[in-house]
This record gives C-alpha cells, sequence and structure tokens, in this order.
C-alpha cells in the first residue's frame, strides 16, 4: 500500500514513476537503492553491490563496494589507501576489470577528476576518478578501458570504490543519511 501511495505521488508531482528503493546500511549510514540492486558482504567485512548482470570476461560483476578499515587497510599495494592514488589493493600487477583476458596498465599520474563532495550532509569526503587502462600480458596496449571512482571518508573510515561508473552513485552517495 505504502509503495502504491508513493509510485503514485511520484507519478503525480514528476510525470514519471518513480523507482522503488530499499535501504542498505553500512557503518553508521543509509543508502537508498534500487530494489532490483543486490548486496552481499564481502570476506573483510564490507559490502559488494552488485547493479547489473555478471559477464564471465569480467573480474568482477558491475557495481561497487563499500569498505571499511580493512578495505583502507589494504586498498593500495597491500598497504593503506594513499588519497591521490587508484584503488589498487594487491600487491603487482592486477587483471583488468572488465575483460580478464587482459592486465591492469599503469595507472596515470594524475587523476581524471577530483573534488571534496558530500556523503549525506556534514560528511565530507574525497572524491577521485580515474581512466584507466589494461594492457596485454606482453604490455601492449588493449583496445580496453575502464574508469574507477573512489569517494573516501577518512574520519569515518569508509572507502567507496566504483570501477563500473555505476549510473547515479554520487546523487545516491550524496543522499545519504547519517544516525
Amino acid at each position: 500500500m505504502l509503495m502504491t501511495l508513493t509510485l503514485s505521488a511520484a507519478l503525480v508531482l514528476t510525470g514519471t514513476p518513480a523507482q522503488a528503493t530499499k535501504s542498505v546500511s553500512f557503518r553508521g549510514f543509509t543508502l537508498q537503492i534500487p530494489v532490483s540492486w543486490k548486496v552481499k558482504k564481502d570476506p573483510i567485512g564490507g559490502l559488494d553491490v552488485i547493479t547489473g548482470a555478471c559477464s564471465k570476461r569480467a573480474t568482477e560483476c558491475p557495481g561497487f563496494s563499500l569498505g571499511g578499515p580493512r578495505a583502507i587497510a589494504y586498498a593500495s599495494e597491500g598497504g593503506p589507501y594513499r588519497a591521490g592514488q587508484p584503488y589498487h589493493p594487491g600487491s603487482g600487477v592486477m587483471e583488468c576489470v572488465p575483460d580478464r583476458r587482459y592486465l591492469e596498465g599503469v595507472p596515470p599520474v594524475r587523476p581524471s577528476r577530483a573534488a571534496t563532495v558530500q556523503v549525506g550532509a556534514g560528511h565530507p569526503a574525497r572524491f577521485t576518478e580515474w581512466s584507466l587502462t589494461c594492457q596485454t600480458k606482453t604490455s601492449k596496449p588493449a583496445a580496453v578501458s575502464y574508469t574507477q571512482r573512489v569517494w573516501y571518508l577518512r574520519k569515518e573510515k569508509v572507502l567507496v570504490v566504483d570501477q563500473w561508473k555505476t549510473p547515479g552513485l554520487g546523487d545516491i552517495l550524496a543522499k545519504a543519511v547519517w544516525r
């Protein structure tokens, strides 16, 4: 009944139906995500949010991850996350996210975008966006690239990593509700 009222009100006010959402809570904040997205716990205490169909070629399913202190502690070559560098938890060369036939290439020196953004009211995050290219096993450039976006909330000890440029994620994070 409540869902029907919400959808009806959205249709009357905007002329388009609202997307049904569900709540996901992590380390003191709650996000409203589409009901079609799946949430699962990761092995180090974070959450993986899967937003679409998984490909056998990709190293992970489309979506993003919410990580806490352990994810931050091992986010850069097996060491702690460093603002101003891409998320790269493994030491050495890693597989290319959208196509495991390739390897992750050398990251650029600077992010393509960097800013301070809000993840909910009063919770600033360091946002960086990286354009990452992939390479063959013989270090030749591959025609595959992807965008990695990272929101780092230092004080709250939260790291959000999106390797799929998830549509609407920035707005979802901006509307986070903290308790």
